[in-house]
């Protein structure tokens, strides 16, 4: 018997790590596999957070773009790149205006595996606000 860790996506089990992928090779193609499941929610990383706001303070520092020139505008627009809002919750003035409202970054707001899909999402929205790859991001950000 062998352990291996799954993801959800769409409904179907994913491997979770390059591991677990080549551990599942030991089946063969077509092969009919019982599982025992649980599901696991892995704490947010204090690490994790931290290189987004380090990305973020990065980007601030060097644009001249008045919509990503602070922290909260950065966050801001971020949010609206990715278009990370809250589903269902919006507003239209009498101007007819649409509001939208923005999901939270914060621990209680967005689970482990959702905030490294949705900052898999925004290292390359950020990177081409300064012009520069997304590894170059990355290898620059001072935490």
């Amino acid at each position: 018997m062998i352990e291996v860790a799954a993801q959800m996506r769409k409904g179907i089990p994913h491997p979770y790590t390059q591991e677990d992928m080549e551990a599942l090779k030991e089946y063969k193609e077509n092969q009919i596999i019982r599982m025992k499941t649980y599901g696991v929610q892995k704490e947010r990383s204090y690490k994790q957070l931290k290189l987004l706001h380090g990305v973020l303070r990065t980007v601030v520092a060097n644009t001249e773009d008045p919509g990503w020139s602070s922290l909260e505008k950065a966050k801001h627009s971020l949010k609206v790149a990715l278009h990370y809002v809250n589903e269902g919750i919006t507003a239209v003035d009498k101007h007819g205006t649409v509001h939208f409202s923005f999901r939270s970054f914060g621990y209680a707001d967005l689970p482990h595996m959702e905030a490294t899909r949705v900052f898999q999402r925004a290292w390359p929205i950020l990177a081409k606000v300064i012009g520069v790859s997304e590894d170059e991001l990355l290898e620059n950000v001072e935490l």
